[in-house]
């Protein structure tokens, strides 16, 4: 289970390229990727986004590049020295052809056209960006699979909770369901009403029936173990943990709904307590 809050930052020098890449992730419930500091090499922002979209699933994921290029290693803007000195050469060429006192100067150079910067290489800084962008995520995804064991551990705590809850109405409800029984054979017994025993009794079993919880109990048993197993999944889950939520809450009321023992509501609202635990700590899974 990963968290989808978590840091990395990676830097990393390639033919003369120094990329420093930072990437911070909160809570969304998509994927969205932002890519700052990219503005002046919009080409970049696409293989960044491709990247992060191939390692992570959910959250709203910043990141930031630092680039620089080391000139001694030839790396970042530079003039197209070949054009200048083919440039020179003619300007030169003319000089001399019209006896010009001076040799042509820089400026002349620039004037005519022959002091060009070359465009960078996709392929020449790219590997720096990636290499760096790797450690980065790595960090991050290190850091939201720490969170993301904590969170799993308060989770399983929270279900385990749940669950004695589940334990707990299911040993009460024999004896729950056997007291509405007593109390509606003396009701009708006080009435001084002559019933047949056997029309009695299905009117007792019709009444319990109403109030009978152990399809919600045998459901949210099904939940519980949904849950541990995906506890137990590599793949994000966060979304179905939250729909299991959900169904966690929705079965809960409607046995709330039915219970007629005090005891018995005491612990559904603990049990609902639990659950609205458990989807807010769902809100920051992957």
């Amino acid at each position: 289970m990963r968290s989808m809050t978590g840091f990395g930052a990676g830097a990393a020098s390639i033919d003369g390229w120094r990329v420093e890449a930072t990437i911070r992730s909160v809570n969304h419930r998509f994927l969205t990727v932002r890519v700052r500091s990219v503005g002046e090499r919009p080409w970049l922002h696409a293989q960044i986004e491709e990247k992060l979209r191939g390692a992570l699933s959910r959250g709203d994921v910043g990141v930031w590049l630092s680039i620089e290029g080391n000139e001694e290693l030839g790396a970042g803007p530079d003039v197209d020295r070949a054009l200048a000195r083919r440039v020179h050469e003619a300007l030169r060429a003319l000089s001399d052809e019209l006896k010009l006192e001076t040799p042509p100067t820089l400026a002349d150079l620039v004037r005519a056209g022959g002091f060009q910067i070359r465009e960078e290489s996709d392929e020449a800084l790219w590997p720096a960006v990636e290499r760096a962008l790797d450690q980065a995520l790595a960090a991050l995804i290190a850091t939201r699979e720490r969170e993301g064991a904590l969170l799993c551990d308060e989770l399983a705590r929270l279900v385990d909770a749940f669950e004695d809850g589940v334990d707990s109405i299911e040993e009460a409800l024999p004896v729950v369901l056997a007291g509405l029984r007593e109390r509606l054979r003396e009701r009708i017994e006080g009435l001084d009403v002559t019933m047949a025993p056997d029309r009695l009794e299905a009117e007792v079993v019709l009444y319990a029936d109403r109030y009978d919880v152990q399809e919600e109990l045998v459901r949210l048993k099904g939940h519980v173990a949904r849950a541990r197993e995906l506890f137990r999944r590599a793949a994000p889950v966060g979304k179905e943990l939250d729909f299991l939520g959900q169904e966690f809450l929705r079965e809960i009321n409607t046995l709330g709904s039915k219970a007629r023992d005090s005891e018995i509501v005491g612990t559904v609202l603990d049990m609902k307590m639990r659950v609205e635990q458990m989807r807010e700590q769902v809100q920051n899974v992957e």
